[in-house]
C-alpha cells in the first residue's frame, strides 16, 4: 500500500481493478506480485514557504504535492523532483534520484534567495550580445543540467547564444520550455548528433531572418557543418556563424588531409572564402568552439587565414588568449579554444565605449565550484560578446 503525507497531494496514475460477483467464482490467473517498492522522502527549506513540487517516476506516475512529504511504498526506480517558483526566491534545482527496491531516497529543496549565478549578469538593453558556449553532450546531468543552463541563460540576459554539442533533441527541448523569452532551434546533420544550436531573445531588439546550415557536404573540414543566422539589431543587418571545429591533434599541421590541425586550417579557408564572397560589407561575427589555440607559432597556427589579414578580420578574444590561463574557456587542460572573430565592417563597433568581450566564470557561484560545474554543466565556460553594430 501507498501512504502519502502531504499538504494538497494530488495523484495522477494508472490502475487496472479485476472485480468479481459476490459468491462467484473467479478462473483470472492472478496478477503477478506488484514490484519491489521503497520510500521517498521530500523535504522543501524553508518549512515556511510550503513549496509546491511535481514528482515523475516509473510508469508515467506524477505526483504533485506541497511543503514536506513522505512517500512510502512507491516503485523502485528512476525519480525525477521539480519545484514551483515562489516570488522573490529562486526555485531549487531539479533532481534525479534512483530508487533501489527496499531502499529510501531523499529529495532536499532549498529555497534560497541566492542566485548561483548572481553577479554574472551581461546583457543591457542598448548593446547586441552573442554567447559562445559548448554544452558538452547536453544534456551532461540530464535534467539538473538542463534547470541550471536554463537559470544561467535567464541571468546571462543575452540576445543570442550560439551552443555547440546539442546532443540531445528532448532536453533541447526541455531547455526551451523553459525560457520564454528565447527560442531555440537545433541543427540536425552533425555526426554522433553533437549538434550546433541558436537560441535568440523574441521580445527585443533581435530579429531574425534566416537560420540555415552550410558547407553540409564537407565532413573532412567540417565535422559539424557551420550554422548561419542573419538577422537585425535595431534594424542594422548582422551575420552569426556558429562552429564546432574538429579536435584533438599533435600541434603540427601535417600534408595528410585528415590531419586534425590539416582539417581545422581548411576550415578556416573556406569559411574565410565564404564570408568574402555573400558577405562582403557586412557585419560578420565568427564563433564557436574552434578547438584550438590563437597563440600557436605561425607555423603550425590553423588561424592564419585570418591572422594574417588584420584588416579584414579580428579575434576579439586575443587578449584572453595572451592572458592568464584562469581567465581561459576550457579550464581542465587548460587552454583557450572558444573564440569570437569579427569581419571589417564590425571594428568601428568594437571600438565603441559599451563593447566587451570576456568569459564568464560560470562555476564561481555554484556548490562544488569547477568540479560541480564540470559534472552537471560542461568542461568549457562561455566566452560573450557585448557591442553596437
Amino acid at each position: 500500500m501507498v501512504v502519502y503525507r502531504a499538504r494538497r497531494l494530488i495523484v495522477w496514475a494508472g490502475a487496472l481493478l479485476v472485480l468479481t460477483g459476490c459468491g462467484e467464482k473467479s478462473t483470472t490467473t492472478p496478477p503477478p506480485p506488484g514490484p519491489s517498492t521503497g520510500n521517498i522522502i521530500i523535504d522543501a527549506e524553508p518549512d515556511s514557504l510550503d513549496g509546491v513540487w511535481h514528482l515523475s517516476g516509473p510508469a508515467d506516475l506524477a505526483i504533485s504535492g506541497q511543503g514536506d512529504s513522505t512517500l512510502t511504498g512507491v516503485a523502485s526506480g528512476e525519480y525525477v523532483i521539480r519545484w514551483d517558483p515562489i516570488a522573490d526566491w529562486y526555485s531549487p534545482f531539479a533532481q534525479r534520484r534512483d530508487l533501489a527496491a527496499g531502499g529510501e531516497i531523499q529529495f532536499e529543496g532549498d529555497y534560497t534567495l541566492d542566485n548561483p549565478f548572481e553577479g554574472l549578469e551581461f546583457g543591457t538593453d542598448s548593446t547586441l550580445e552573442v554567447v559562445t558556449w559548448n554544452l558538452e553532450h547536453f544534456a551532461k546531468n540530464d535534467i539538473v543540467t538542463v534547470d541550471l543552463v536554463a537559470r544561467a541563460i535567464v541571468t546571462l540576459d543575452a540576445d543570442i547564444l550560439a551552443l555547440q554539442e546539442i546532443e540531445d533533441s528532448g532536453y533541447f527541448r526541455d531547455l526551451d520550455d523553459r525560457l520564454a523569452d528565447w527560442t531555440g532551434i537545433r541543427a540536425t546533420s552533425a555526426a554522433y548528433r553533437l549538434n550546433l544550436a541558436f537560441f535568440y531573445r523574441n521580445n527585443g531588439d533581435w530579429e531574425v531572418d534566416s537560420i540555415q546550415e552550410i558547407f553540409t557536404n564537407f565532413s573532412r573540414e567540417f565535422p559539424r557543418a557551420p550554422y548561419v543566422m542573419e538577422g537585425r539589431f535595431k534594424g542594422v543587418p548582422v551575420v552569426i556563424i556558429d562552429n564546432h571545429f574538429k579536435c584533438c591533434g599533435n600541434n603540427v599541421i601535417s600534408e595528410d588531409p585528415w590531419d586534425e590541425e590539416t582539417r581545422r586550417r581548411d576550415a578556416g579557408l573556406l569559411l574565410d572564402d565564404h564570408v568574402r564572397a555573400h558577405y562582403a560589407g557586412r557585419k560578420v561575427i565568427i564563433v564557436g568552439d574552434l578547438n584550438d589555440s590563437l597563440t600557436d607559432a605561425p607555423e603550425n597556427n590553423v588561424f592564419n587565414v585570418f591572422l594574417d589579414d588584420p584588416g579584414m578580420w579580428l579575434f576579439i578574444d586575443m587578449a584572453i588568449a595572451q592572458g592568464s590561463s584562469s581567465g581561459w574557456s576550457f579550464p581542465g587542460r587548460p587552454s583557450h579554444l572558444d573564440h569570437i572573430l569579427i569581419f571589417a565592417p564590425l571594428f568601428a563597433a568594437w571600438e565603441g565605449p559599451d563593447a566587451e568581450v570576456s568569459v564568464v566564470p560560470l562555476y564561481q557561484g555554484l556548490p562544488g565550484g569547477w568540479n560541480g560545474y564540470d559534472q552537471d554543466i560542461s568542461d568549457h565556460l562561455p566566452v560573450a560578446l557585448k557591442l553596437i553594430p
